[in-house]
């Protein structure tokens, strides 16, 4: 018995087999992607990120958390007038943060090679496992001046080794308002 074949069979056949194979690879693919995908704690393990925007509570995937992070870190604040610097940071710490009071702590590293102490305000995380900790700083013009540079880092207290840092510049935008001196001048 001869097989009879209808012309153009054996390619429908090979085209078939070619677009399953495409899908089997596409799937295998999206698979290992998944796997090989970085968490954000390992990503940004001892770095702050700061944004002047609000972190979201929630990301759909750990690739989502890492673009987003990305996207909105700056290493430029800047403040209208006479207002305040006031910023969003998320710390990425090695390991757990393991205590319940910790520090973030601000220095002038404008001139280089020098870090002038300014200022260490309390942390108080809400879980000692915790290795990414969220918080909002407001920095007053009292303490910081614009067209510096600072350091900020997150420790367990002042003094103690860093667990994360970020370096940025504070920039003015508009013309602070003047301070009445007293003084008088009849000329």
């Amino acid at each position: 018995m001869i097989d009879s074949v209808a012309p153009g069979a054996n390619s429908k056949r090979v085209g078939v087999r070619v677009v399953s194979s495409l899908v089997f690879l596409l799937f295998v693919f999206a698979s290992v992607q998944t796997a090989w995908a970085v968490k954000p704690e390992k990503k940004f393990k001892g770095d702050i990120i700061i944004s002047t925007e609000r972190f979201p509570s929630r990301f759909k995937s750990d690739n989502e958390f890492v673009r987003h992070m990305k996207k909105v870190n700056t290493k430029t604040l800047t403040a209208q007038g006479d207002e305040s610097w006031e910023f969003e940071y998320m710390a990425f710490l090695p390991k757990p943060v393991s205590t319940l009071k910790a520090a973030v702590t601000y220095y002038d590293i404008t001139v280089k090679g020098s870090q002038k102490y300014i200022e260490t305000f309390a942390f108080y995380p809400s879980d000692r496992s915790d290795k990414i900790l969220a918080g909002h700083a407001e920095l007053s013009a009292s303490k910081f001046s614009p067209d510096r540079k600072y350091l900020m880092v997150f420790s367990l207290g002042y003094g103690q080794k860093p667990l994360a840092s970020t370096k940025f510049v504070l920039r003015r935008k508009g013309e602070k308002k003047a301070q009445d001196s007293g003084v008088v001048d009849f000329e």
